[in-house]
């Protein structure tokens, strides 16, 4: 009888020390199994948007407008505020985000970004007085904007150190937005889509278990696109669409946190 008691108590020993084995090796940065949650494109260090719209104008005539920006930020998530002077594609790739991903086999992961940025409408407003005369005032309203994005990827971790990884991260994505203006009379109406490669490598430091920081290198290759803008007036609507493309490359950084 004590026999079979030692015998049972060796048997749950080792299973016992496996299970704390195998709990403490899944505590690596892509073990399979693990769930990947990201806050992507938090700060955008460095970034730089293209963006090329064709424009209707004279029948055989064709007309390009482009838009260049290069921004340098800190603590800002987003590079490109709409003021209503940018066309509304050039916040698809630097508003943050957040990821979802799933580690399937050892270091292969597979999941995607989600993004939903949107502003409330406002109003410009311009007081004027002349020398004793009366007050007049002009008011002019400000765009109210909604992007919505998704990026599915894969992805394979390159496990350096304790510390540090190298999560190699590739997709495709895409993209809508809508900005809207009312001023006086016309309502009009800006809207355009995107749809990309992605190449988003990233360095992702681990300092203490289930928590890392990411710091790579970003870009987002155009493949195919449009914009339109819709025009309401009192005795109907003017539409016009045509194609356009948004480049876009910069060095992000995000958090994560794996469990």
């Amino acid at each position: 009888m004590i026999r079979r008691l030692a015998t049972v108590g060796a048997s749950m020993g080792v299973l016992l020390t496996s299970s704390l084995s195998h709990a403490q090796a899944r505590t690596g940065f892509g073990e399979r199994g693990e769930f990947i949650v990201s806050a992507d494109r938090l700060m955008p260090l460095f970034s730089f948007t293209h963006v090329s719209q064709d424009q209707p104008l004279v029948p055989g005539t064709k007309t390009v407008t482009t838009y260049n920006e290069a921004a340098i930020s800190l603590l800002w998530g987003s590079s490109s505020p709409d003021n209503g002077s940018a066309p509304p594609q050039t916040s698809f790739f630097t508003v943050p985000r957040v990821g979802f991903d799933y580690v399937i086999a050892p270091n292969v992961t597979v999941g995607g970004d989600l993004v939903i940025f949107f502003t409330l409408a406002g109003n410009n407003g311009i007081d004027t007085t002349p020398n004793g005369g009366a007050t007049s005032t002009a008011s002019t309203g400000t765009p109210s904007s909604f992007i919505f994005g998704i990026a599915p990827r894969g992805g394979y971790i390159l496990r350096l150190t304790d510390l540090f990884s190298l999560w190699l991260r590739g997709g495709v994505s895409y993209y809508v937005a809508t900005s809207k203006t009312s001023v006086t009379g016309p309502t009009v109406t800006t809207s355009a889509n995107q749809f990309a490669l992605d190449l988003d490598p990233q360095l992702v430091i681990t300092p203490i278990p289930h928590l890392g920081v990411t710091l790579g290198l970003t870009a987002d290759l155009p493949v195919a696109g449009g914009h339109s803008v819709d025009t309401q007036l009192n005795n109907g609507s003017v539409s016009t669409s045509e194609s356009s493309s948004v480049l876009f490359f910069g060095i992000t950084t995000g958090l994560l946190a794996y469990f």
